[in-house]
């Protein structure tokens, strides 16, 4: 079955983004290990898993129009976008309690997107 390029270009993006973000969870882990520098890295990583996450989005639109796809990806990305912003205030805050918890939520809601996206049935 041929997928469509937007089909593509949201397969791509979308595993992107979720590589990105599950790094956040390498790079705290390595601070808390005791390697501070890392806490740097986990703060400039999470610009780019942002930037990730915005193109998966552009992607998304794509695949709805002119793609003529289902609209859940456009949703499911919008929402972890959502929780990426979340991210970077509880982040700043140092709200430990909001932030490792939605950490783990956003990681999880990103690789399902990234799975989905795989294992959809792309029409022609």
């Amino acid at each position: 079955m041929t997928v469509p390029w937007p089909g593509w270009a949201f397969r791509i993006t979308s595993t992107v983004a979720a590589v990105m973000l599950f790094d956040q969870a390498v790079f705290a882990g390595q601070f808390l290990s005791g390697t501070y520098d890392s806490l740097l890295v986990h703060r400039e990583n999470a610009t780019y898993a942002g930037i990730s996450v915005l193109v998966s989005l552009v992607a998304a639109v794509l695949v709805l129009r002119p793609g003529r796809g289902p609209w859940l990806p456009l949703a499911a990305t919008l929402g972890v976008f959502g929780m990426v912003a979340l991210q970077i205030v509880f982040g700043f805050e140092r709200a430990l309690t909001l932030h490792v918890p939605l950490g783990v939520l956003t990681i999880l809601c990103a690789a399902a997107i990234a799975v989905w996206a795989w294992r959809f049935r792309w029409a022609a």
